[in-house]
């Protein structure tokens, strides 16, 4: 399946009868590039031969994008002679020809460069997991554990604190800044550390080759709906977005409890303990439950934005879905879609996780929730 991927499709062409078009199949290219080395080296070929599958996460915040290689290993060549060494790098790009219709020839996704982090052995039948996580420049923000303490500081400044140190670029899209008034790094890694502070303060977080994003989820799900997934059977609907395809399954969860009305922030500041209070209201609900959060915040209107966003992080998962189809990688995270013909779960959502599986042929599943209404 995973051969180079010029010869392939040239092979294949070349042996098509007179009038005849290739149908639809995908592959991939593989490079390897060991940690003593600087040029790739292009095994797609080499692997072939044990290749099984290959399977990519796109995470839309929290953790790094990952896959997971797997290869039959009953001669053990990936178990003694051919063991990844630490540190080793792969570059896959996913190949597809003609995959929605015969005439749309080649296209090409860049799944990203990838460090190899753990080797899994397996049996039986024996195989091993090649499992690596997207590469983050040649920074230490994943690996290296730290101390440190900060006072009075915002969460921009000690984010760009943090980027500097591991030479990355941040990239800010939030709407306020807030400031804090202690802040400490105990013991843990840069990611984990910057994972927590931006939880706790209601942001989002993705990380790429050579920058960290910081965003508010809102803001991603204002965006114009890119897909439209309509539930098969749908008779006399035109579809606005462009179709995710051949849905295979799907499951829809609707959280009945702990789903909240208001949101109050209060915070007492200082020795003279002034109390500052501040709420919002979820627009689609009359009465309910109270979410209470005590988080230091600097005014009332700092308090009001907090509480919006613990309001949201909250509620947003009341309705969540998983769907599986023919694989597409027009399907990523970040990407918003409209939901068609599934009753009370129709409306916008949010991809969360696209997870793109290469085996014997090429599928995609991928995560939803549903945007929220006015935050």
């Amino acid at each position: 399946m995973a051969v180079k991927a010029f010869e392939i499709l040239k092979d294949w062409l070349q042996s098509l009868e007179p009038g005849t078009k290739l149908s639809r199949r995908a592959w991939l290219e593989i490079k390897y590039t060991a940690p003593d080395e600087k040029e790739a080296k292009d095994i797609s070929e080499d692997i072939s031969k044990y290749f099984l599958s290959l399977d990519y996460s796109d995470n839309l915040s929290g953790s790094v994008d990952n896959i997971d290689l797997v290869l039959e290993d009953r001669a053990q060549l990936w178990a003694e002679e051919w063991f990844p060494k630490t540190e080793s790098m792969l570059e896959i790009s996913l190949h597809c020809y003609n995959w929605t219709n015969v005439n749309e020839g080649e296209k090409v996704f860049q799944m990203g460069s990838f460090e190899i982090d753990e080797i899994e052995l397996q049996g039986f039948p024996t195989t091993v997991h090649l499992k690596a996580v997207s590469v983050v420049g040649n920074s230490t923000l994943r690996g290296v554990q730290r101390n440190q303490t900060w006072e009075n500081i915002s969460i921009w400044k000690c984010a760009d604190d943090i980027c500097q140190r591991n030479n990355l670029k941040l990239y800010w899209d939030c709407a306020d800044n807030p400031n804090l008034d202690h802040i400490e790094q105990a013991d843990e890694s840069d990611l984990h550390f910057l994972m927590r502070i931006c939880q706790d303060n209601g942001r989002s977080l993705k990380v790429t080759p050579d920058q960290v994003i910081i965003f508010d989820d809102d803001k991603m799900e204002q965006q114009e709906p890119i897909l439209e997934i309509v539930k098969p059977g749908l008779n006399d609907h035109n579809p606005k977005y462009a179709l995710v395809h051949m849905l295979s399954n799907y499951s829809l969860k609707i959280k009945t409890r702990d789903i909240y009305w208001k949101c109050v922030v209060r915070y007492q500041k200082g020795k003279k303990k002034e109390v500052i209070q501040g709420e919002f209201v979820n627009p689609d609900m009359e009465k309910g439950n109270v979410l209470h959060a005590g988080d230091q915040v600097e005014n009332q209107a700092e308090a009001e934005r907090l509480a919006k966003k613990k309001l949201r992080d909250a509620n947003k998962e009341q309705f969540t879905g998983t769907f599986s189809s023919l694989g597409d990688f027009r399907i990523s995270a970040g990407l918003t879609a409209i939901l068609t013909g599934f009753g009370v779960c129709d409306g916008k959502y949010i991809i969360t996780k696209a997870a793109h599986r290469i085996g014997s042929t090429y599928t995609t599943e991928f995560d939803v929730r549903k945007c929220l209404n006015g935050y």
